[in-house]
């Protein structure tokens, strides 16, 4: 374990994002990320850190051998520079910036880019985004016009790495890729037992992005032409407003087949109920829930769009093509007659799946940030 780098700054626009409870639940998965990024820091690595926000954090959820700093009092007249000047002359092994309006020169940088995808989207849907997203995109775009070779960045997947690239002019050899990690659940996997019908689990909002819709369709159709019988576990806060959703539901008669929940403040009961976790959403830097519900044994099928992808390989679960509703719809179909057939199968994927989950934690993580 690399322990060369004992004092760090850590710069984030909102010090919460570091202490809140359940934060991958109520919140996006950089902040699950930020959050354990701290926690492992400090934790497993003995490391001091001074943190640079322009919130304070609420209550005292932060740790020992931490320090807030916040860049409103230090710099009435903040720009990105000035801080960058400041951050220099201080006596920092590491100062890693997270998801920043702004770059710090020769720093260590998460930034996000699935916004810019918007290039990639159907000339309709890019018009309407970019109605409400222009002025975001073309501040990010400012941000990153005077890269040089002193800046590097980590990107959780390499198609985030190649969005870097592609949106930002941000060459490749300047960019890291670095999984992100998850909570190890098993000293051992419990025994698997086979129900009367396999659960199929999905964590989608309102959001089309998310493929909640699509998922929806793709298992009606999926539930047509197979004739066999399946459950769906969904969390899906606003159903109850998505008109899309319920009409779906009622069209392929999925009412008795759907169970419906709010936000959740433990995963733990979700996981432990599903026997496949399915990841539909077109645009996904990395998809912590496809590593979360492998530590509980549960094998995935995932869009080729998401990051989360690049780590199955077909031994711990399945791909389908994003651009192929019936691909998609034939992949579920798959799943459930190796799971009601051919459960041995099952089983070893389950065990694969669980595997795979042990080999990304959050200090490998650290790790590659700390090198």
């Amino acid at each position: 374990m690399n322990n060369n780098f004992k004092k760090i700054a850590l710069i984030i626009n909102n010090g919460n994002e570091l202490v809140i409870k359940n934060p991958g639940v109520t919140h996006g998965g950089g902040t699950v990320v930020a959050q354990n990024l701290y926690k492992t820091l400090i934790k497993k690595f003995d490391c001091k850190i001074d943190i640079y926000s322009f919130i304070k954090p609420e209550g005292s959820g932060l740790l020992e051998n931490t320090k807030f700093i916040d860049i409103n009092e230090l710099m009435p007249d903040y720009t990105c520079d000035k801080l960058t000047q400041y951050l220099d002359k201080q006596d920092y092994d590491k100062i890693i910036t997270l998801n920043p309006e702004g770059i710090f020169r020769g720093k260590l940088i998460q930034v996000h880019s699935l916004i810019h995808r918007l290039k990639n989207e159907h000339i309709l849907v890019e018009l309407i985004k970019c109605i409400f997203l222009h002025k975001k995109i073309k501040k990010n775009e400012a941000i990153y016009n005077n890269l040089n070779e002193k800046d590097n960045f980590i990107a959780v997947s390499h198609k985030i790495k190649d969005d870097y690239s592609n949106n930002f002019g941000i060459p490749l050899s300047q960019i890291k890729v670095a999984y992100p990690g998850c909570e190890k659940i098993y000293s051992d996997l419990p025994k698997i037992t086979q129900k009367a019908h396999p659960v199929f689990g999905i964590v989608a909002n309102s959001a089309v992005n998310k493929g909640g819709h699509l998922f929806l369709a793709a298992a009606g159709f999926a539930k047509l032409l197979s004739h066999k019988k399946f459950k769906i576990l969904i969390i899906a806060p606003k159903f109850k407003y998505d008109i899309l959703m319920k009409t779906l539901v009622f069209i392929f008669g999925l009412k008795k087949d759907l169970l419906v929940l709010p936000k959740q403040k433990d995963m733990s009961s979700f996981y432990e109920n599903i026997d496949y976790l399915v990841l539909p959403s077109q645009k996904e830097a990395f998809g912590l829930v496809v590593l979360e519900s492998m530590s509980y044994g549960k094998p995935v099928l995932v869009s080729d769009t998401a990051g989360a992808s690049e780590i199955i390989d077909f031994h711990n679960g399945f791909i389908f093509r994003r651009d192929s509703f019936c691909n998609f719809v034939n992949s579920i179909i798959k799943l459930i007659n190796i799971y009601n057939n051919d459960f041995v199968h099952y089983k070893s994927l389950s065990q694969s799946a669980y595997k795979t989950s042990l080999k990304f934690s959050w200090e490998n993580f650290c790790e590659q940030i700390l090198v």
